[in-house]
């Protein structure tokens, strides 16, 4: 587990109310990281929400998903040479 810690904290659902999701404290890290560099994390959460229904063969949950999706960003970031803190995988090898 991830830091060891598991947060609760409220994000936008696809109808744009907030909702709780629980995530390891790293992914929130990246999370809090990608809106201080100006993402819309709002727009994120709410997307995130609609494709967890259309991306997968099987259910997954909200809280699954946004996850999924904050390391799958973290990676392709560190695989395309950005400057990136490694928050949920910080021994990442290229």
């Amino acid at each position: 587990m991830p830091d060891g810690e598991w947060v609760a904290k409220n994000v936008k659902n696809a109808f744009g109310i907030d909702e709780p999701i629980r995530l390891p404290q790293s992914h929130w890290k990246h999370f809090d990281w990608l809106a201080s560099i100006g993402a819309d994390m709002d727009q994120f959460t709410m997307e995130c929400d609609v494709n967890r229904h259309i991306d997968q063969p099987y259910m997954i949950t909200f809280s699954g998903y946004v996850e999924k999706m904050l390391v799958r960003d973290e990676a392709r970031r560190h695989r395309a040479g950005d400057d990136v803190p490694l928050h949920i995988n910080p021994h990442r090898i290229v």
